[in-house]
C-alpha cells in the first residue's frame, strides 16, 4: 500500500519511544517508586522435604521489603505474597540459614525481599508405632437399662509422626457418651492419642491409621425383677460392756432389676456401712442400699431406716468373804478361825468395771443357835451384796464350826490394906 505522503520509519519509531519515555517520566513524577517494610507478616512454607523426614518446628512468619509505586502499597496484604524455604538438602537435626524465596501476584510489585532472609528449621525422622485402643464410656444409661461391654474394631491402630512425639504415645482412646442412651450404640469415632500420663498428644504432624474406629456398645432394657432382703453392714464395736441387739430394718426388703443370671445369684442387698463404734444407747440411721453387681434398684435412690439397740453385757465375778457366826450362847466360843466363803455375783459390765469390790461390802453368816461345845455343821447364808449386783452362787454351802467353852473367869484377889506408920 502506498501512502499519499512520504513516511520516515526511523523518525516515527524514535517519536514513539520518546513518547513512552516521557509517559513513564511523568508517571514516576506523579507516582514515585519506593521500598518499604510491610506491616504484615507472611507465613513461610517448607517445600521439598526429604522422604522419611518431617519438619517439627514451623518457621516464624516474616516481613518483606517491597519495592513498588507508592499507590500500590495500599492494596498489598499477606495473600499477595508466598514465602517458601527449600528443605531438599536438610537433615534430621537443626538446619540453619536456609534461604527464603518470595513470590508475588501483584504485577506492579517490582521486588520483594524477605526479612529475615534465612530461617532455622528442625527436622526429625518419621516413626510408626502400634497402640492399643481403649473405649472410654461417659455418662450413665437411664434406670432399668443395663450397659454391656463395649467393643472396638480394630483393637489396635498405628500412629505415625516425628520420632520424639511418637515415642510419647501410650494408647488410643475413643470417647463414647452413653448418657441417657436407651438403644445400642454402633458408630464410627475418631480416637485421641494419649501419653503415659493421660495427656492428649495434639500435633498436625501426628497421623493415625486408621483415622477412625468402629465402636459397639450393647444397651438393653431390663424387665426382670426380684425382691430380696436387706442385709445390714456395720463397722466398729459398741462401747465397752455393751452388746448390739439384732438390728431392726424398715423396710426389710428391696426390689432389684437386672438380667436373669445376675438376679439368680442375688439373695440380698447390702446397706451402706453403718458406724456403731462407741455407741452405748439406741441410735437410728437412714442409710442407702448397695445393689449387687449388674443389678439396679427398682426404686432409684432407695434408703432404709435401721434401728440399732444396745444392752449392757452382764458378767460374773467372785469375791472371797470371811463369814461371821451369829446367835452364839454365852457358854461357847469359836475354837478356830473359819474358812472364807467364795461369793459369785453378776451385774452390768460397765458397773462392775467401775466398782472396786470389797469383802466388807458382803455379809455371810452362820447361825449357831442352840449349839454347845463341840463340832457342828452350820448352813451358810449370804444376806448382803453390793447394791445393783445379783447373787449368783456361793461356796461352800455348809461349814464345820468348832465351839468350845470359854476359859473360866479368874477370881479377883483382894489387895492387902495399907498399915499406918508407927
Amino acid at each position: 500500500m502506498r501512502f499519499p505522503f512520504h513516511v520516515d520509519i526511523s523518525r516515527a519509531v524514535f517519536a514513539v519511544a520518546l513518547a513512552v519515555l516521557l509517559y513513564f517520566v511523568a508517571l514516576n513524577e506523579t507516582n514515585p517508586e519506593s521500598r518499604n517494610l510491610t506491616s504484615f507478616t507472611v507465613p513461610v512454607q517448607p517445600v521439598n522435604v526429604p522422604a522419611g523426614l518431617v519438619v517439627t518446628t514451623a518457621p516464624s512468619p516474616i516481613k518483606l521489603w517491597v519495592r513498588a509505586p507508592n499507590n500500590v502499597f495500599g492494596r498489598l496484604h499477606a495473600d499477595s505474597f508466598t514465602a517458601q524455604v527449600d528443605t531438599s538438602t536438610a537433615i534430621a537435626d537443626d538446619n540453619d540459614n536456609l534461604p527464603v524465596v518470595v513470590n508475588w501476584t501483584d504485577p506492579d510489585v517490582h521486588q520483594a525481599d524477605p526479612e529475615p532472609g534465612t530461617v532455622r528449621l528442625h527436622l526429625e525422622e518419621i516413626r510408626s508405632q502400634t497402640l492399643p485402643v481403649r473405649v472410654n464410656l461417659t455418662g450413665q444409661v437411664p434406670q432399668q437399662y443395663l450397659l454391656g461391654q463395649a467393643t472396638v474394631d480394630p483393637t489396635q491402630m498405628t500412629v505415625t509422626g516425628p520420632a520424639s512425639l511418637v515415642g510419647q504415645a501410650s494408647e488410643a482412646v475413643v470417647d463414647v457418651s452413653v448418657d441417657r442412651v436407651t438403644v445400642p450404640i454402633n458408630g464410627v469415632y475418631t480416637p485421641r492419642i494419649l501419653d503415659s500420663r493421660g495427656n492428649d498428644l495434639k500435633d498436625l504432624n501426628l497421623r493415625s491409621s486408621p483415622p477412625s474406629l468402629s465402636v459397639q456398645v450393647p444397651i438393653t432394657q431390663q424387665t426382670q425383677y426380684k425382691e430380696v432382703g436387706v442385709h445390714t453392714v456395720t463397722t466398729g464395736q459398741p462401747a465397752v460392756g455393751y452388746v448390739v441387739q439384732p438390728l431392726e430394718v424398715n423396710p426389710s426388703t428391696a426390689t432389684l432389676v437386672g438380667d436373669s443370671a445376675a438376679l439368680e445369684s442375688a439373695n440380698f442387698v447390702d446397706t451402706a456401712p453403718i458406724d456403731i463404734n462407741g455407741i452405748s444407747t439406741t441410735v437410728v440411721r437412714n442409710v442407702a442400699l448397695s445393689p449387687p453387681a449388674k443389678t439396679i434398684l427398682l426404686q432409684e435412690g432407695q434408703t432404709v431406716t435401721v434401728t440399732v439397740r444396745v444392752t449392757t453385757l452382764s458378767i460374773n465375778q467372785t469375791v472371797r468373804v470371811p463369814p461371821s457366826v451369829t446367835n452364839l450362847s454365852g457358854s461357847v466360843q469359836l475354837a478356830r478361825p473359819l474358812d472364807l466363803v467364795s461369793v459369785t455375783i453378776s451385774g452390768p459390765a460397765p458397773a462392775l468395771s467401775n466398782l472396786a469390790l470389797n469383802p466388807n461390802d458382803f455379809k455371810v453368816v452362820l447361825d449357831a443357835s442352840g449349839k454347845g461345845p463341840g463340832r457342828s455343821t452350820l448352813d451358810v447364808k449370804v444376806t448382803q451384796v453390793p447394791t445393783g449386783l445379783t447373787l449368783e452362787d456361793f461356796s461352800p454351802k455348809q461349814i464345820q464350826v468348832d465351839l468350845s467353852q470359854p476359859p473360866p473367869t479368874p477370881t479377883p484377889v483382894p489387895s492387902p490394906s495399907p498399915q499406918p506408920n508407927p
